[in-house]
């Protein structure tokens, strides 16, 4: 036996060895191929071998110990697992053999999960899930899946929206009580009814958030801009706001929306439509002939819309192609320009795109690919909402409310760009491009520069992503001092939250400063609401293309570039895609600065236009490969 001395030298021997070792803690990443990578809390990168990530999932919180080897690369050795976030989420019903498994739609995921003879209640292969995990694989590389929920089979007509509407967890059903109680809302409000307010949407559009009316005077023109009032019949805390809030945005999916506030609210009570009385939350605005905005004023009133006009007749009228009969038309149009011209010199434009619009067929696929530029009509209406947006954060004040602010290029990218600087707009050289008026003075550099780069494109891609504030920011996007919403109030909860904030600053009111933890919820709900839109449109659009022959050539432009490849755009179509540097046959080198892939005879840059074919497509991954034609 042991005596005590030698127990305790042992214990301390181990001690030290524990210590000695190099461990810590960090996250689990998938790879496109079956290894993966722990990042570490320090921030490093540690090699995770396939046998190893079997073991875990990504998005785990694991413990490791890291070795070393000869080439002073980093090897995780898997320790413990701290955490597993992954519960439930949908997949496609796969078979291999006498094997029965899920594969999981999640981002970098390459592993298939088993599904017991128990759980497969008939599913066929092929037929989408949605599914919970039952038994994690870290003991023996085993896992196992429960199945909620057998979502449909692929060729089921409508099955993109309702898999969409289960991956992304957007709420289908309404509260029993949400809808609103018939009172006294619409009285003691300024009686507008007789000004000839029209609006200007999409001719399929039924959620009017916004009416215009415009005359001109001797400063320039009255702008009166009437947006939806929902809050008037919808109190904080109802069940109507609660359902609001949770869902944050409506959705815009193919085919049909996800709204915000139920059709009965948001498409009829509180819609503007045509010929009916309407609450509405009016921002009149004194533009001057230079497009300045003063004499900045809001108003809770009545009115009624004269008449719903379409994007398309607005630009044929406005061009004198033909006559709706409404002379303010006209003056909108005239006061737009003038809006235009001082955003110009003063603030920011940002590049106009062009609008893709799907015809679906009876199976609820795209049958065509329509593309719509954006005429003077969508400009107009574009100028008069952004008008009233940057007056509401002016006129607010100090008042609680939430902002959309916009922080200007990555920290990261700083270096990358002063580089450019330095070489493509020298003048430039002692500008603070950190500020905003740096920022400002950078862009318009950009579009007086006779730079053979597309300099606008290439710092477009270093920006710093938009978000949602408590407290008023820079938007340097827009290149704004301040910037907030609230013309979408049937579409968007921080719209409605913002004209709350109008509501009791004009009623003298006291209203709860909104938090940054409410600010950040709708930020996510929004983002996971986008991303469900665009997931479900590129599901669609690549369904489409597969309906092309292999030997198709597109004409694509170049939208982003890194080490691996660039990504195309459809010229014709929108639909994004991947061409990797390594299927072109000469050696490639990347310009971090630029953004471009380069050798001695061949140049890919930004915005560039480009000849490719499909190489690999997979709809449901959402996996579109191409190749130079």
């Amino acid at each position: 036996m042991l005596d005590k001395n030698a127990l305790q030298q042992l214990r301390q021997l181990k001690t030290h060895i524990v210590e000695t070792k190099d461990q810590g803690e960090g996250e689990v990443r998938g790879s496109q191929r079956r290894f993966g990578f722990v990042r570490l809390d320090d921030n490093r990168d540690v090699f995770l071998a396939p046998d190893d990530m079997q073991r875990v999932f990504p998005g785990d919180r694991v413990k490791i110990t890291v070795h070393t080897d000869d080439k002073g690369k980093f090897k995780a050795e898997l320790e413990k697992l701290i955490d597993s976030p992954l519960d439930c989420f949908t997949g496609r019903y796969v078979v291999r053999g006498q094997g029965h498994f899920v594969e999981p739609d999640l981002p970098r995921f390459n592993k298939l999960l088993f599904i017991p003879p128990s759980q497969r209640k008939k599913c066929a292969e092929g037929d989408l899930l949605y599914c919970q995990v039952a038994q994690h694989p870290f003991k023996d590389g085993k896992s196992q899946v429960k199945v909620l929920e057998s979502i449909g089979s692929p060729d089921q007509p409508g099955i993109e929206g309702k898999y969409t509407q289960r991956k992304f967890k957007l709420p289908r059903d309404w509260p029993a009580s949400c809808g609103i109680t018939e009172d006294t809302y619409l009285d003691g409000r300024e009686d507008l009814r007789e000004l000839p307010f029209v609006t200007i949407d999409s001719a399929e559009t039924r959620d009017l958030d916004d009416a215009l009316w415009a005359q001109s005077n001797d400063q320039g023109w009255l702008l009166k801009v009437a947006v939806a009032d929902p809050g008037a019949v919808i109190a904080p805390g109802s069940p109507a706001d609660i359902a609001a809030k949770q869902r944050a945005s409506s959705v815009y999916l193919p085919g049909f929306t996800q709204p915000m506030i139920p059709n009965s609210i948001s498409q009829g009570a509180c819609s503007l439509l045509a010929d009916e009385d309407r609450a509405a939350i009016v921002c009149t605005l004194q533009v001057s002939v230079d497009g300045d905005i003063s004499d900045i004023q809001f108003s809770e009133a009545l009115i009624r819309s004269h008449a719903k006009l379409s994007y398309n007749d607005v630009h044929t009228h406005i061009h004198g192609e033909m006559d709706l009969g409404y002379p303010s038309l006209n003056e909108l149009y005239a006061a737009s320009q003038a809006l235009n011209r001082y955003r110009r010199e003063h603030h920011i434009v940002m590049p106009e795109q062009p609008d893709f619009h799907f015809q679906l067929n009876e199976q609820r696929k795209i049958e065509s690919i329509v593309k719509v530029e954006r005429n003077d009509a969508h400009r107009l209406v574009e100028e008069c909402m952004l008008a009233a947006n940057r007056s509401v954060a002016q006129w607010l004040g100090d008042a609680p409310a939430l902002f959309v602010s916009h922080a200007g290029l990555r920290e990261d990218r700083l270096d990358n760009v002063r580089k450019v600087i330095a070489k493509e707009l020298p003048e430039l050289g002692d500008c603070d491009i950190s500020s905003l008026e740096g920022y400002k003075a950078l862009i318009k550099a950009c579009d007086t520069s006779e730079s053979s780069l597309p300099l606008r494109s290439i710092f477009a891609r270093m920006l710093q992503p938009g978000s949602i504030s408590a407290e008023p920011k820079p938007h340097f996007g827009l290149g704004l001092e301040r910037y907030s919403t609230f013309t979408s109030p049937l579409r968007k909860y921080s719209d409605l939250i913002v004209q709350r904030c109008i509501r009791a600053k004009l009623r003298g009111e006291t209203i709860q400063r909104p938090d940054e933890e409410t600010a950040t919820s709708l930020q996510e709900a929004l983002r996971n609401g986008r991303q469900a839109s665009n997931q479900m449109e590129q599901w669609l659009q690549y369904q489409y293309l597969a309906t092309n022959t292999s030997d198709t050539v597109y004409s694509a432009r170049i939208a982003h570039v890194n080490g691996g490849g660039f990504t195309v755009e459809l010229v014709n179509y929108g639909i994004s895609g991947f061409v990797e540097a390594r299927t072109i046959t000469e050696k490639l080198s990347f310009d971090a600065d630029t953004l471009r892939l380069h050798s001695a005879h061949s140049n890919y840059q930004l915005e560039q236009i480009v000849n490719v074919k499909v190489s690999e497509l997979d709809d449901f991954q959402r996996k579109l490969m191409f190749i130079l034609a």
